[in-house]
């Protein structure tokens, strides 16, 4: 019981150490851009890059790590916003806007995550805004007497992977249209796929 109780603290210790390298790998990401060097990011901390490395396997490890955790972030600034509190406009407008203004906020960091995609970190993504957006479509069309879980999963996909589509053109196209432009846009959009599913 003894050795399996340190295992657990280790094991736990491990985990902390591993998230506060991720945490300051994502800062320095941030602040110098995608590019950003195993020795920046154990500086960040004032280690050494030996000390990182105990803790990852290798660059594509730490890669990886940084990638489903700025990813989960992501996630969990969009989500509080995936409801059906006001009018569906509404609710579709500040889902829109917070995913759009989350990236811009966060935008190497979105980079990052983008050039990291083997890592798995972008469909961890996407499944977890398609399963959320899913429950709110089949709660939506229980309301409207025309509940169809095949048809909130199909919605789900279909409007997650398009918005993430478009904003990921335009963050490639800058100048091109303007914020605001784009979110009426999506809107326009969504609602016509809404209009059109019922």
């Amino acid at each position: 019981m003894t050795t399996d109780g340190r295992a657990l603290r280790w094991a736990g210790h491990r985990e902390q150490r591993r998230g506060a390298f991720v945490a300051a790998a994502i800062e320095v990401i941030e602040r110098v851009g995608p590019g950003a060097t195993v020795d920046q990011i154990a500086g960040e901390l004032g280690v050494t890059r030996q000390a990182l490395y105990r803790q990852f396997t290798d660059r594509a490890d730490l890669d990886a790590a940084i990638a489903v955790t700025a990813a989960d972030q992501l996630v969990a600034a969009v989500l509080p916003h995936l409801d059906l509190s006001g009018d569906i406009p509404t609710s579709v407008r500040s889902s829109l806007v917070a995913y759009v203004d989350y990236v811009q906020d966060h935008l190497a960091v979105y980079r990052f995550v983008r050039a990291h995609e083997a890592s798995g970190a972008v469909e961890r993504a996407r499944n977890s805004l398609r399963a959320k957006v899913a429950g709110v479509a089949r709660d939506y069309l229980v309301g409207t007497g025309t509940a169809d879980e095949v048809l909130a999963d199909v919605f789900a996909t279909g409007v997650v992977g398009m918005a993430d589509a478009v904003v990921g053109r335009w963050l490639d196209e800058p100048g091109s249209v303007s914020r605001d432009v784009l979110v009426d846009s999506l809107v326009q959009m969504v609602m016509g796929v809404i209009a059109t599913a019922l």
